[in-house]
């Protein structure tokens, strides 16, 4: 008796599973990238597959790339009626880099004169904090509602991506405060309010925080944060990312991001006291991408400086901001991470028959978010070459292929342990030649 196999169904078979093994593969990768950013999966031979990589992450996120979570603090009292609406007191963007790992909050005034969509296609100008409340008295007809207009009003004035959101009110900061068990904060200047009132119809109290380190349960951090008295927004700013560096700080330090059980707890009060989109296992991810970036890799920045006081046309004063300052700040913010943590020196060496051209190099450097201090220029007396070079001298790898790719050079042009470099103290040397003058018409 013989055997007949039946070829086309058999080939039918194993195509089918192997489809199935490639659907599965693919569908794990984008959950993978999604609830454990930052994650590698190693997947052999199956990586070089189309619509999957086997490749490692890359060394930092574009802004694009990066997790950015708008934080909205409504200024909601304890006793004020649920459905009045509120304009945002505080605002905030977290933003973390999954592969460089490091982060940051950048705050934004609330009183900046910014251009609101309108609903119709259009703009209006208004405080930035009388977004929220606009679209959620039906004021501004918003497809999406409050947040899709604070969103979309943060990226036309800031070209800022927002993908996920929390709202939180005054009473809910302090139960998440409290239900960390308190936080320490390091007051550096004496706060001061004679006539605090933590709601509307509260008895005032005076109210004071003395320089040095103390202990804070929710009321206290909430008075700390909000207090107007005798300061300013900026400094506002600046007692309120205090407050968030010690939340995290006092989270890590009891472990409640390493600990599912108790992640679970504070997200349940947490979600009961919030309005978010982040979902349970999105925020067990990130929350275990938050705890392995070390603090000091955690920075805090805000749009202030960018910021003038400024008299809108109703007579309100209001903040008026330099678009040019802005985006610097915010370039800073963003600066490629890995670069950020190289931290490198540079020397823009330029020669007297090209006047001009490197401070030019340099501020196009400065202009990609480097700080001041990293950049400095000098000037040979030798002519210059016909080709620009930039010398990695320390090892700082990416530092130099990214500072290269911002002025325009060529990977080629990026020459690391050279046998002979110019004389410095700099990790990175850039020789500028008489190629620049031609790409130069590029930089601003």
């Amino acid at each position: 008796m013989t055997s007949r196999f039946h070829w086309p169904l058999i080939v039918v078979i194993v195509v089918a599973f192997l489809g199935s093994i490639y659907s599965v593969t693919m569908v794990a990768t984008r959950l993978d990238d999604y609830y454990l950013p930052g994650n590698e999966l190693n997947l052999g031979v199956l990586g070089n597959l189309p619509g999957l990589s086997n490749s490692q992450n890359p060394e930092a996120a574009t802004i694009e790339e990066r997790i950015n979570v708008l934080l909205l603090g409504l200024d909601r009292r304890p006793d004020d009626p649920p459905d009045i609406p509120t304009r945002t007191d505080s605002i905030a963007i977290l933003s973390l880099d999954p592969y460089s790992n490091t982060g940051g909050v950048l705050s934004i005034p609330r009183d900046m004169w910014v251009e609101i969509p309108d609903g119709y296609g259009g703009y209006f100008e208004q405080r930035i904090n009388a977004a929220y409340s606009l679209a959620e008295a039906g004021y501004v007809p918003y497809p999406g509602g409050a947040i899709a207009l604070v969103k979309d009003t943060i990226e036309r004035n800031f070209g800022i991506p927002i993908d996920h959101y929390v709202v939180l009110d005054f009473v809910d900061f302090i139960q998440i405060i409290d239900v960390l068990g308190g936080i320490e904060v390091e007051v550096p200047d004496l706060v001061y309010d004679p006539q605090y009132q933590e709601c509307n119809f509260c008895p005032q109290e005076a109210i004071v925080f003395y320089p040095g380190r103390q202990h804070m349960d929710g009321h206290a951090a909430l008075a700390y944060a909000r207090i107007r008295y005798g300061s300013n927004d900026i400094s506002r700013i600046e007692r309120q990312q205090q407050i968030m560096r010690a939340t995290l700080r006092k989270a890590l330090r009891v472990g409640i991001l390493r600990d599912v059980g108790k992640l679970k707890g504070l997200y349940d009060q947490f979600r009961k006291s919030v309005e978010t989109d982040i979902s349970l296992p999105r925020a067990l991810g990130l929350a275990l991408k938050v705890q392995q970036i070390p603090e000091e890799r955690i920075k805090t920045m805000s749009l202030a400086p960018a910021t003038y006081d400024y008299v809108a046309s109703d007579g309100a004063m209001v903040l008026g901001w330099e678009k040019e300052e802005a985006d610097r700040i915010i370039r800073r913010f963003f600066l490629d991470g890995a670069v950020e943590q190289e931290a490198p020196s540079i020397e823009v060496l330029g020669s007297t028959d090209l006047p001009g051209l490197a401070d030019r190099v340099a501020l196009r450097l400065l202009q990609q978010g480097l700080p001041e201090e990293w950049v400095h220029v000098s000037i040979s007396s030798f002519p210059s070459s016909p080709t620009s070079i930039v010398y990695n001298l320390r090892g700082k790898d990416r530092s130099a292929r990214k500072v290269a790719e911002w002025i325009g050079l060529s990977p080629s042009q990026v020459v690391s342990n050279p046998p002979s470099a110019p004389l410095t103290s700099a990790d990175i040397v850039i020789v500028v030649g008489r190629d620049l003058r031609r790409l130069s018409s590029n930089f601003p």
